[in-house]
């Protein structure tokens, strides 16, 4: 499904030189709950593709409309998309005096992270939030969400497992494993 593409310039981004972190782990691991954490302590900007992604659909724009037609199946959004919201995203977040940007659950797979690095440039560190898949499945049928249907999340676990792992194998030099399966507090220490 083709969803048209923004025009963004991200040169302020690169010129800003923030501290990227991407925080990473299968769906439902904690990112989010992580990441609000870290923002408040460091005065990093959390950005949440997945937030991003459903604000577009909330919108109800044209874009909105596709997205919602891809996230409901499970399918990954297409990259061009992500990295247009995000980008958008960081920028504000640069007019707004942000310190550094934790990037909740991107980049999901290979593509995505090279294409980050050629659009925006290379992260600081990944952090990844290590935790078996029953309990991220049972984390996110109690919250439900409306992309939170059992056969999406176990599609989106698979996803994890097949695209994301390489992505955490390739910049292992900046990786940090977190068990994140214990209290909020304890992960984020």
């Amino acid at each position: 499904m083709e969803v048209e593409r923004k025009q963004l310039s991200v040169g302020k981004i690169r010129a800003a030189e923030l501290p990227i972190v991407w925080v990473l782990g299968g769906p439902g691991s904690g990112k989010g709950s992580q990441c609000e954490i870290l923002a408040y302590k460091k005065n990093y900007k959390h950005i949440s593709g997945g937030d991003l992604l459903r604000h577009e659909i909330m919108s109800g724009s044209a874009i909105g409309a596709k997205l919602y037609k891809i996230m409901e199946m499970g399918e990954l959004v297409p990259t061009t998309v992500v990295l247009d919201l995000l980008a958008e995203a960081m920028i504000k977040a640069i007019d707004e005096g942000a310190k550094g940007f934790l990037l909740d659950a991107f980049p999901m797979n290979l593509e995505q992270a090279q294409a980050f690095e050629d659009f925006i440039g290379s992260p600081s560190k990944l952090i990844y939030l290590s935790i078996a898949q029953d309990i991220m499945v049972s984390r996110l049928l109690e919250r439900g969400n409306f992309d939170d249907k059992e056969d999406a999340i176990n599609k989106r676990c698979e996803t994890f497992q097949n695209q994301c792992r390489p992505v955490l194998e390739k910049y292992s030099d900046k990786l940090l494993k977190v068990n994140a399966d214990q209290d909020k507090e304890a992960v984020a220490q």
